[in-house]
């Protein structure tokens, strides 16, 4: 019998008790027990198991709790001298603070209140010792009537790992989940002075040469500069995603989505689903999205599972500030052109000095993007993900680009008009005497670089129809298709050519794709989608000057 798919949980006891389909990650134990600091910080895009991960590892080191039964079977269990020494043994604080995105500081800090209450009030044991004194007990309850001032509020994790020591006379482990959810609320919502303040003393008294703590693990998709909020800590282990250790602890490895496949009866479907969720890199492993397997292996139709659950608020406004190359970069990315990046690893709210190294690597960070093969730290290239990313990507490029539409110029809002109403003649003038003399002709390189100005000036004043770039469609992939929303209105294919020798006739080579249009039926797509009227366009560039064809209903037109 196969298992039941749980979606939408994070905890790992639920999973395990039920018997509900789980890939285990307990080696993951393992891996950071020999590779831990005193704080380690390790980062993921969203929707990675974070939470689920940290969940297990609370379960597995809670000393009030005798969890051996939910780790029998598991890759742990095979590790007996780690068993014996860390299963159910160490006092645990678990923190996550993925939900806290308040419109307000002091809604933060109540929010806040309330789950450091809830903690105290599981720890409510010891208490029933005479092992802290009065003074320690009244302040004990404080903490769980929540009437600490903010100040208190900040040493209260430390306080209870001080209690917790003297009723077991043993160091705590503490697990802080999901830690840049709140800083990053507080950049988008205003408040981010006074959030910034609060979490290096609410983290630093944690942290810091605190004699109470056995080591600490942290989560989150960033890491805050050291001087943002790290020079709170002593020197933390740093793991991210170009880092080899702990990389496939989150997320499916190639072998785990395969099998999770044949478990399914999903085997056929492979190559399917390696194209539309496959391609994150961590340490220079590929890896899945789970969230995304997971729903598919339950529905079993391929669609768009992953929603980066943080806000875009902090990229949106970083791509407003950026250049005419960010924008440029960004609509290559859509047609397959990859961005070159070097990684910056740390950053401090706010970002007002946009670099595009800032912006791709904040991309990168939260699981759009992902280093090329073979890329290691330094300077490297990016490329989108997968299919299912770039769907989500193309709704986010359309929506940007469009709300800089009052800067784009008349022409370019001219030549998509012409475009869309099937005027040859008058695309071709547009293109030929006015915006391919923008850029200069040593821009032009390849086909791709005329594809990427093409279609970055189609997004940029989309707002009736959407744009897809190298979707599959009969028998290939068509360069650039244009879906209008009303599906009465003509929809277009656009073929792009690039020639590099001037003796070659532009007006044959871009016949040639217009045949390949009709040969390979890149049509197909847009007829089983609705649209019965169609314009197919080739476009054959050689440096700053380009041959323009046409054909609907059978009938060819040629430009000027």
């Amino acid at each position: 019998m196969k298992k039941q798919i749980l979606i939408g949980t994070d905890c790992f006891d639920e999973l395990i008790e039920n018997n509900f389909f789980y890939v285990d990650k307990t080696l993951f134990i393992k891996e950071l027990l020999e590779k831990r600091g005193k704080a380690t910080l390790i980062t993921r895009p969203r929707r990675f198991g974070k939470t689920m991960n940290m969940w297990m590892l609370d379960t597995f080191f809670d000393i009030r709790r005798d969890t051996k039964h939910l780790f029998e079977g598991l890759k742990i269990m095979e590790h007996e001298d780690i068993i014996n020494k860390y299963l159910n043994k160490f006092p645990t604080i678990f923190l996550s603070l993925k939900g806290v995105e308040e419109p307000t500081y002091n809604e933060v800090i109540g929010n806040v209140k309330s789950m450091i209450s809830e903690i105290f009030q599981n720890n409510m044991y010891l208490l029933e010792s005479d092992k802290l004194n009065d003074i320690q007990k009244q302040k004990f309850l404080k903490f769980c009537e929540e009437k600490e001032n903010v100040s208190e509020l900040k040493k209260s994790l430390k306080f209870l790992t001080e209690c917790l020591y003297i009723y077991h006379q043993k160091r705590t482990i503490v697990l802080f989940d999901e830690y840049d959810v709140p800083l990053d609320n507080a950049n988008n919502e205003g408040f981010y002075p006074k959030m910034i303040k609060f979490m290096r003393g609410f983290m630093g008294q944690l942290f810091k040469s605190n004699k109470y703590l056995e080591f600490g693990v942290l989560t989150g998709c960033i890491r805050i500069s050291k001087e943002g909020l790290f020079s709170s800590f002593n020197n933390p282990v740093i793991r991210g995603l170009m880092d080899k250790d702990f990389s496939t602890c989150f997320g499916f490895t190639e072998e785990e989505v395969k099998e999770s496949c044949k478990l399914y009866d999903l085997e056929n479907k492979y190559d399917e689903v390696k194209k539309w969720y496959n391609g994150y890199r961590f340490g220079g492993i590929e890896m899945y999205n789970p969230w995304s397997i997971a729903n598919y292996l339950q529905t079993k139709e391929f669609d768009i599972y992953w929603v980066n659950t943080g806000s875009t608020n902090t990229l949106q406004e970083m791509f407003y500030k950026g250049d005419e190359n960010l924008r440029n970069d960004l609509a290559g990315l859509l047609t397959d052109i990859p961005i070159q990046m070097s990684l910056e690893d740390t950053f401090t709210y706010p970002i007002d000095n946009v670099s595009s190294n800032k912006f791709w690597s904040l991309f990168l960070y939260a699981g759009y993007i992902k280093p090329c093969n073979g890329a290691k730290k330094g300077k490297f290239y990016a490329e989108l993900v997968n299919y299912e990313i770039k769907h989500v990507f193309s709704n986010y490029a359309e929506q940007w680009l469009s709300k800089i539409k009052p800067n784009i110029s008349k022409i370019v809002v001219d030549f998509v008009s012409n475009l869309l109403k099937g005027d040859v003649e008058k695309v071709s003038e547009i293109l030929n005497k006015n915006l391919l003399k923008t850029p200069s002709y040593h821009d032009f390189k390849v086909e791709n670089s005329y594809h990427m100005f093409i279609f970055g000036i189609l997004i940029a004043v989309a707002e009736e129809y959407s744009v897809v770039s190298n979707q599959e469609s009969g028998e290939g992939r068509s360069d650039c298709m244009i879906k209008p929303y009303d599906k009465n209105k003509y929809a277009a294919v656009i073929e792009f050519k690039h020639e590099t020798k001037a003796s070659m006739s532009l007006k044959q080579i871009a016949i040639e794709g217009l045949n390949q249009i009709e040969n390979k039926s890149y049509i197909r797509t847009l007829k089983n989608e609705g649209y019965d009227k169609i314009y197919k366009y080739s476009i054959a560039f050689y440096k700053k000057k380009c041959e323009v064809v046409m054909c609907t209903n059978g009938v060819s037109f040629v430009g000027n």
